[in-house]
């Protein structure tokens, strides 16, 4: 064994890159719970430049209950 760590892409849980997965099962990591969510959009950075997600004015549309690697709680919430 090198002791290198190598990253199988196939088992790698939602959209590469952003770990995007549609409508979660309910809980604190969901979009609607992110400070990037607005109006149906995404607007966390990394997320909007390697997402592969469909686009509205430029940001990748998600779900409210959608769930992605990057949230972002706001202050105060959990």
């Amino acid at each position: 064994m090198s002791g290198k760590l190598e990253v199988i892409q196939s088992q790698v849980k939602g959209e590469p890159g952003t770990g995007f997965e549609k409508r979660g099962k309910g809980g604190p990591f969901e979009c609607g719970n992110c400070e990037y969510f607005k109006s149906g959009s995404c607007h966390q950075p990394t997320m909007g430049k390697v997402s592969k997600q469909p686009r509205k004015d430029g940001y990748p549309q998600v779900g409210e209950h959608d769930c992605c690697e990057y949230i972002e709680r706001p202050r105060g919430l959990y």
